[in-house]
């Protein structure tokens, strides 16, 4: 029984110092105890939105075609939750909480052959293997417990007598006498003529201690100091409190803490959550506007409109605001990217990611549900989800680098398009102006040398090991192997040379590849020039090879040839011309110049006997003009495997080489030549180093948001699949929120009408939605307590008048975030104490009704900040962007995606956000799950925690650091004591606390008699039992 007892107290009450001080002395036999008798304690987060957002829509267009209402293969049915529990002839399809024993999870992964599910080569994609594992993993929570077509739902006709669609009306607060006498403010007078109602009675107030760390909590997220408590004790004017309030707003750290909870809302993360995770380096701009959003008190209708359209209003606006309007647009840009490349393959799902945040965080609405089919509860079609699908599709998306496309893209400038051209023409000048001296030396040098007139070296070749892979700078995949008799017998590009690459069969993957540092661009090079020797070798006719100039691993293509045992083929658009035929075991010059003025190159390809000529064509449509990387690889057109080839003479330069007819003459340097040419060479590495570091440095900054594309009508997706179209859906709003519509013709995306609809004084959800957001964040629970959803599914409001006033209130408060504040936390009702009452809690356990104020865990932010704040370690500076590697090093993938952890003494709002593998610390103490909107984030007590505050280093850390503070701080026993115990808990200690004190800290330092620093051990594992009790980790 007191196993069982203590843990209680400890979840769930402020305990005594004495308590505190045993707890500590027996906690690893109650965390091992406990998780016995309790399991993990948790409040489910959002299974229901997962499988309407994600698993609905797989399982229809997967499943149901052979398990669904119409056919039943093998008796199993998946349209249901019932009918998905009871299976088929092989039993169950899912087991929940454990996937690894689903039929369904070993049927989608194809593992078994019996099972295997969808049929023939069908696969589901790895994001959606992983979803239904984590669907089932969560606890397989679904909306659809029964097979029905009569399932109860909110009619379009319906929706005007449904409470959250109504108009907002703010009637007068009651005002009886029973009512007036005990309220201090109109939120009072509701509240209490609803205790009434109940037959309720409240607790008294709160005292002045309690309230002072309560709000210091609330507001910035750390604990008040010893300093500010005595001065609010001190304060015995009927405006001490709300002066407290005024204090702690201006501080910079209330928009830590409320830009934190916006945070959740949109869902927040400083990597893209593709399979790979690329990192997102420009994410801070938006976490930082955010905050500076809440420290000004930007009216929330604003706050709204900036971050779907602030790049529109950014162009009527003063040049002062261009960069904030822009980087507010992460809000849209934010959430989990699933494609490898800006495709449309994959974006679609980025559109369902935007409009599901969207509808749940600014209009309380499960918009994403109708993405498939109308909505299943709510008054929302499939057409509504597609008209604002429209209203995406013609938007830029920044692209943050994915597998395919490794480098980020389309990110916009902070600056209006007219000095980004400036500012690009500028730096153009300067790199054309080091590019002209690089060829100038380079020119010298080829008067000099023979060789050098003849082409130049041959990128490392020559010092490869023969009979071995090629190795730096080159990278291979497959059969590589440097070979003597793959040496080109051409000499007017490498005139010397004794060995070659041979590139052997295999898979369409394999091949060499070669960047060029620098690489070349069109804006600085007149002319760019390329050649490759090549050999199809015979002994596999039935192959074929590409060749591929361009910039990076196929992220914009300049010139690709293909070479079939028939042909050789350089594409011209989406066609390929013929240059000529084969002769398998031969070797062919391949030699090309581009002209950058014309965006044509021409060449020729030939062999020993013959060349043909290959006039002027157009480079690749959307190449960037940029050339840095060579490839040889088996994506040719045609179905052909791997050709066996040989390789040599690969050469880039911005002046022309020299044709295959070139004969070498031999001569002899004199040494005044080979001293200029050694000046040469470290003068060339000089500029080129300078060519590099500005290449490298960017024009503009950017911001990862959106911008203005090309205005289109989206199609209504049959089943939610892109490749099944219907007709075609106008952009406007949701038909229930009054279906407003774009003008004809119009030539915007439509996003700027969307944040002005949304934003409607008239619209009867905004409003409502934020304020109980912001009543729930201050409260622990809404009046409303599914804050993400207003329909027909979520909760009924609890004081619909009191909710209904209060928006009233914030749009004639200039929508004012702060003046909510105010209104909530000078009200009586938040400044009740948080103790019990026997009928209170008989008739209203949940304290629904508010006679209480609820005691509640600090946050995983809360914490961690407190902690470094306390231990005098936190760094309050501002974080800016985190140490990511250099762009040009990613190369991240599926299988080997990008991970970090980026520690810091800063708040934890700045701590690296990954999407996939979260932070840790924040992960085990129920952080937001950034890969979804979060209104209300879960609550879990297990084991690992209590483990993690006994046994971390930061804990231990930090307790190191209080005691330091309370040495430092005062010389008596005594005076530290009570200095631990305000600093830490808020509190004035009793005699009963100062004696528990004093016998801990006597035992602790008798047991390290002897030892140096046995002092401040002793007073460090004192401040660590204060900072593990639930007098600091809970606020009252």
């Amino acid at each position: 029984m007191y196993l069982r007892r203590l843990t209680v107290v400890n979840l769930f009450r402020r305990t005594s110092l004495r308590t505190s001080l045993l707890s500590s002395l027996s906690l690893l036999i109650v965390v091992t105890t406990s998780w016995l008798l309790f399991g993990k304690l948790a409040v489910a987060q959002s299974d229901s939105d997962l499988f309407e957002s994600e698993i609905r829509p797989l399982l229809i267009k997967h499943c149901y075609e052979c398990h669904g209402p119409k056919k039943q293969e093998s008796d199993l049915r998946l349209d249901s939750q019932s009918s998905r529990l009871a299976g088929g002839i092989s039993g169950p399809s899912i087991v929940p909480g454990n996937p690894e024993s689903s039929l369904l999870v070993k049927a989608i992964r194809k593992t078994d052959a019996d099972l295997a599910m969808p049929p023939g080569e069908k696969k589901l994609a790895p994001h959606e293997i992983a979803a239904i594992e984590k669907w089932i993993r969560m606890g397989a929570k679904s909306t659809d417990e029964v097979a029905s077509t009569d399932i109860d739902k909110l009619t379009l006709e319906q929706a005007p007598e449904f409470w959250s669609f109504q108009p907002v009306v703010q009637e007068e607060p009651p005002s009886s006498e029973a009512v007036t006498t005990w309220s201090q403010t109109p939120i009072d007078q509701f509240v209490r003529a609803r205790m009434l109602d109940e037959g309720l009675k409240s607790v008294g107030m709160a005292d002045k201690r309690t309230l002072i760390r309560r709000a210091t909590f609330d507001l910035t997220g750390l604990p008040p100091t010893p300093l500010a408590i005595a001065n609010f004790l001190a304060d015995d004017s009927q405006d001490a409190f709300a002066d407290v309030v005024d204090r702690l707003l201006d501080s910079h750290s209330y928009g830590e803490r409320w830009g934190r909870h916006w945070l959740d809302v949109a869902r927040y993360a400083d990597t893209a959550g593709d399979g790979a995770d690329y990192p997102v380096r420009e994410a801070y701009k938006y976490r930082d506007w955010v905050i500076d959003a809440f420290n000004a008190d930007k009216p929330y209708d604003e706050f709204i409109r900036e971050q779907i359209a602030g790049d529109i209003i950014a162009k009527q606006a003063p040049l002062s605001e261009y960069s904030s309007l822009v980087t507010a647009t992460g809000f849209l840009a934010i959430g989990k990217r699933y494609g490898y490349k800006p495709s449309p393959d994959y974006q679609h799902l980025d559109y369902a990611d935007v409009i599901d945040s969207v509808g749940r965080s600014l209009l309380g609405l499960t918009i994403g549900c109708a993405r498939c089919h109308d909505h299943k509860y709510d008054p929302i079609s499939a057409e509504d989800y597609y008209a604002l699908y429209g209203i995406m599709q013609s938007t830029v998306w920044a692209f943050p680098g994915g597998e395919e496309q490794k480098r980020p893209s389309q990110f916009p400038a902070l600056l209006p398009e007219e000095k980004v051209k400036l500012l690009q023409q500028d730096r153009d000048h300067q790199l054309a102006e080091l590019e002209s001296q690089v060829l100038a030396l380079k020119n010298e040098a080829r008067g000099l040398d023979p060789e050098l007139r003849a082409g130049g070296a041959d990128l490392g070749m020559e010092a490869q090991q023969l009979g071995k892979p090629l190795v730096d700078p080159w990278v291979c995949a497959g059969k590589i192997e440097v070979r003597e008799d793959a040496q080109s017998p051409f000499h007017n590009v490498h005139a010397k040379g004794a060995r070659g690459v041979r590139v052997g069969t295999g898979l369409k993957t394999d091949g060499i590849r070669y960047v060029f540092e620098p690489g070349l661009k069109t804006t600085s090079a007149k002319m760019i020039s390329f050649n490759v020797d090549f050999r199809p070798r015979e002994t596999n006719l039935g192959g074929a090879f590409r060749l591929y100039l361009g910039q990076g691993v196929i992220q914009s293509i300049a010139i690709e040839v293909s070479v079939t045992p028939e042909t050789i083929s350089i594409r011209n658009g989406n066609d390929w011309d013929v240059l000529r035929k084969v002769d398998p075991g031969t070797w062919y010059s391949l030699q090309l110049k581009i002209d950058s003025a014309s965006g044509t190159y021409s060449g020729y390809v030939g062999t020993k006997n013959d060349v043909t000529q290959i006039p002027k064509k157009n480079v690749a449509t959307g190449w960037n003009g940029i050339a840095d990387c060579f490839i040889s690889d088996g994506f040719a057109p045609g179905d052909y495997v791997v050709m066996e080839r040989d390789i040599d003479n690969v050469a880039l330069t911005a002046y022309s080489l020299k044709p295959l007819d070139f004969q070498l003459v031999e001569t002899e340097l004199n040494d005044e030549d080979k001293q200029r040419l050694e000046e040469i060479a470290s003068e060339v590495s000089e500029v080129e180093a300078e060519q590099k570091a500005l290449a490298g440095k960017p024009v503009y900054e950017v911001a990862y948001g959106v911008s203005e594309g090309t205005p289109m009508n989206a199609m209504l997706q049959l089943r939610g699949e892109p490749e099944k179209l219907g007709s075609e859906v106008p952009r406007r709003f949701l038909e229930v929120l009054g279906a407003q519509t774009l003008p004809p013709d119009y030539q915007g995306s439509g996003r700027k009408e969307l944040a002005e609809w949304i934003t409607d004084a008239t619209n009867p959800l905004t409003a409502r939605v934020m304020v109980n957001r912001i009543w729930r964040w201050h409260f622990g629970k809404g009046l409303v307590t599914t804050p993400s959803d207003f329909g027909f599914r979520g909760a009924k409001p609890s004081h619909p008048k009191l909710l209904d006033w209060l928006a009233a209130e914030f749009i004639k408060n200039n929508w004012s975030i702060k003046a909510m504040h105010r209104l909530i936390m000078n009200s009586k009702v938040y400044q009740l104490a948080s103790s019990d009452s026997d009928v209170g809690l008989a008739q209203d356990p949940d304290n629904t009704f508010l006679w209480r104020y609820a005691r509640r865990p600090l946050d995983a932010e809360s914490m961690r900040d407190a902690m470094l704040f306390v231990s005098g370690n936190l760094d309050q500076s501002t974080s800016g962007p985190h140490p990511f590697p250099d762009v040009n090093t990613w190369s991240y993938t599926i299988h080997h995606p990008f991970h970090a952890i980026y520690d810091s003494n800063h708040r934890s709002i700045y701590l690296m956000q990954q999407r996939n593998r979260r932070h840790p610390y924040l992960e085990l103490f129920d952080s937001a799950d950034p890969n979804v909107s979060i209104g209300k984030r879960q609550q879990t007590v297990t084991p690992t925690q209590a483990l993690y505050l006994l046994n971390s280093k930061f804990v231990h850390e930090q307790s190191h650091g209080v005691a330091k503070r309370i040495l430092a701080g005062a010389s008596e026993q005594e005076a530290r004591i009570r200095l631990a115990i305000e600093m830490l808990h808020g509190i004035e200690p009793t005699a009963e606390d100062l004696d528990s004190a004093r016998t801990f800290i006597q035992s602790y330092k008798t047991a390290l008699e002897g030892q140096a620093n046995a002092e401040t051990q002793a007073w460090s594992a004192f401040a660590r039992v204060l900072m593990t009790s639930n007098n600091f980790l809970f606020v009252e």
